[in-house]
């Protein structure tokens, strides 16, 4: 049973596009069975799974944790997500890389009958039972589930339990807004969140360009600035750990332990990059214009014309797991400052969100890419719009 969960679990879209995901799961729930869970210890984990050297230095090089520390969440989103029954659940605990596995107990399981493989635990919903050993799963029914006027009580209260469960689960049922943003909130690391930087440039058209890593003065636009603004307020009440820091001097390293939220397009050098896995991607400057990879010849284009006062804008707003970096993406961007700021509003307000659902029904647990477009009117962002969905 927990081996045929473990490849279900390897399967989803959660760990079958990842390597070393998968073999971290796959090793630690295999020692387990094979009784061998005291050896489950980060050096060894690193030897095994990910071949470093014997004596590499676990405090310099992260891997193990970084790669539980995923697990951990993408088990969660996988069992939060399913509609679907799953008998067996495998969790990682936080602090440990000996897994767990529980089931699912119907009220005629309470008392399993004897089984070979390890020990589970039982537990209704959400609460979990006194580990069960092979003494009492294998014993007779004790004596109080003789008593009729016991056990129809008994029956009653687990009735009555699962009802409050069932109904406190429906009433905390959660928004558009909400599951577009749980894969970053489920991380076991802050999330960065990356604004675009740019760089004083005479000689061009517009006296900026993107700023690079050698730039001692770099800056943020204003419009990036009310971007980043909303996010922030965002995970401020959602109680998300974030930390800003400029694509300037985020690198790929950063990217493949945090999940990483990229604001701008052609002021974000990570954005232009990592657009790679998009359908909808930004075309290169001075282009200036998002374009369908599927199917080139449609174009979202904004019209060159300064100052921008009564051109509609477009913007992209995505979620996805990168695979360069093997983590979470998302980008809010625009072709302009106008469109960045309309993605902002977007992917930051419930109304917008839910706006997603009448386009894709499943889009929740996968890949998801959005193209935006916004109205300007005298300079200002109108409401975003969608123009296109596609869900992967």
């Amino acid at each position: 049973m927990i081996r045929d969960e473990l490849a279900e679990l390897l399967k989803s879209p959660h760990f079958s596009n990842s390597k070393r995901y998968p073999a971290l799961l796959s090793y630690v729930v295999e020692e387990t069975l094979a009784g061998r869970s005291d050896e489950l210890k980060e050096r060894i984990l690193g030897i095994e799974v990910f071949h470093r050297p014997a004596d590499y230095d676990s405090n310099n090089d992260t891997v193990v944790r970084v790669a539980a520390g995923e697990v951990r969440r993408r088990l969660a989103l996988i069992y939060h997500e399913s509609e679907a029954e799953h008998t067996i659940e495998i969790t990682l605990p936080v602090g440990s890389y000996v897994p767990e596995f529980f089931r699912f107990a119907s009220l005629e399981a309470l008392v399993p009958a004897t089984s070979t493989e390890p020990v589970l635990y039982q537990r209704i919903g959400q609460t979990r039972f006194e580990e069960l050993t092979p003494a009492i799963a294998s014993s007779p029914l004790p004596n109080v589930w003789r008593k009729p006027g016991i056990a129809i009580a008994i029956v009653l209260l687990a009735a009555a339990f699962i009802a409050f469960f069932v109904h406190s689960r429906t009433g905390a049922r959660k928004t558009s807004l909400d599951l577009f943003w749980q894969p970053v909130q489920a991380s076991s690391g802050p999330a960065i969140l990356c604004p675009g930087a740019l760089a004083r440039a005479p000689k061009t058209a517009y006296g900026l360009t993107m700023a690079t890593r050698t730039d001692d003065y770099t800056f943020t636009s204003m419009a990036t600035t009310v971007a980043l603004a909303e996010l922030v307020n965002l995970f401020s009440l959602s109680h998300t750990a974030y930390i800003v820091q400029p694509t300037s001097v985020t690198t790929l390293t950063d990217m493949r332990e945090h999940p990483v939220i990229l604001i701008g397009a052609y002021n974000n050098e990570w954005t232009l990059r990592l657009q790679g896995d998009l359908r909808y991607r930004f075309a290169d400057d001075p282009a200036r214009q998002i374009y369908d990879g599927m199917n080139p010849s449609t174009t979202w284009t904004r019209p060159k014309s300064l100052p921008f006062l009564e051109e509609d804008d477009f913007a992209v707003v995505a979620r996805f797991h990168s695979k360069l970096t093997d983590g979470m993406v998302v980008v809010i961007a625009g072709i302009a400052k106008n469109g960045t700021e309309a993605a902002a509003q977007f992917a930051t307000t419930a109304r917008y969100m839910d706006l997603l659902n009448q386009q894709s029904k499943d889009w929740a647990s996968k890949n998801v890419e959005v193209v935006l477009k916004t109205k300007v009117v005298g300079g200002k962002s109108g409401a975003p719009s969608i123009e296109a969905v596609y869900v992967w």
